[in-house]
């Protein structure tokens, strides 16, 4: 299935979030993994470091379902 990309520049937000997705997804899901591996180095405790790999994970997911509803609302309300 082919998408079709359309630019929507009364929107730039939403333009900028549906093209850059497949980097910044998963940059932005990684983040709290980051700031536990930073917490776990620093003497925290493996539980941390667990908790930090589910947040990422659910935070992925969350994301994931944000940006699928994002590009519904573009494709169907938004005008082109």
């Amino acid at each position: 299935m082919k998408v079709e990309r359309v630019a929507y520049q009364a929107y730039p937000c939403i333009d900028f979030l549906l093209k850059q997705r497949g980097w910044l997804l998963p940059l932005i899901a990684l983040l709290p993994l980051i700031g536990t591996i930073v917490a776990f180095s620093n003497g925290m405790t493996f539980w941390v470091l667990a908790a930090g790999a589910a947040a990422s994970a659910v935070m992925y997911l969350l994301l994931r379902a944000f940006i699928e509803l994002l590009q519904v609302l573009a494709d169907f309300i938004l005008p082109r």
